[in-house]
């Protein structure tokens, strides 16, 4: 089963003050999204930060004026607390930190500077998997 944000708050107890912050759980919906978790495993498997292609987008969102946000990206608590949210939802496929890194430009990550790269991490026993397969249609 993959990760809840409710996983998130139980495994990283200094955010629990984040229990029912809307900000913080459309964020975390985002990032949960099958397509945008087969790309931060791809990023991972290149050894680029996890994540890179979404950084620009959870920057959208909380730059969106039409919603008063709780949170701020402006502040290194939040943007831990996504970095954090990637680490929770990666769990459950053995991918673990490896390494900090640096966002590439192509990122265009204005609010974030540097990102976790992740790997597997075969000591872990995967509780989900990513399957591609080709089909005659």
């Amino acid at each position: 089963m993959k990760t809840t944000y409710n996983d998130f708050i139980t495994q990283n107890p200094t955010w629990k003050d984040f229990d029912g912050n809307t900000d913080a759980e459309i964020v975390f919906r985002i990032l949960s999204q099958d397509f945008i978790i087969t790309q931060l495993i791809d990023m991972s498997g290149v050894g680029k930060p996890a994540l890179a292609p979404v950084a620009e987008n959870v920057g959208h969102f909380f730059m969106d004026t039409n919603k008063e946000h709780i949170n701020s990206l402006d502040d290194n608590f939040t943007k831990q607390a996504v970095g954090l949210m990637v680490k929770t939802i990666l769990d459950p496929f053995r991918y673990a930190v490896w390494k900090q890194k640096d966002l590439p430009k192509s990122a265009n990550a204005v609010k974030f500077q540097s990102a976790s790269v992740y790997r597997l991490d075969i000591t872990k026993k995967a509780t989900m998997r990513v399957t591609k397969h080709i089909e005659e249609v």
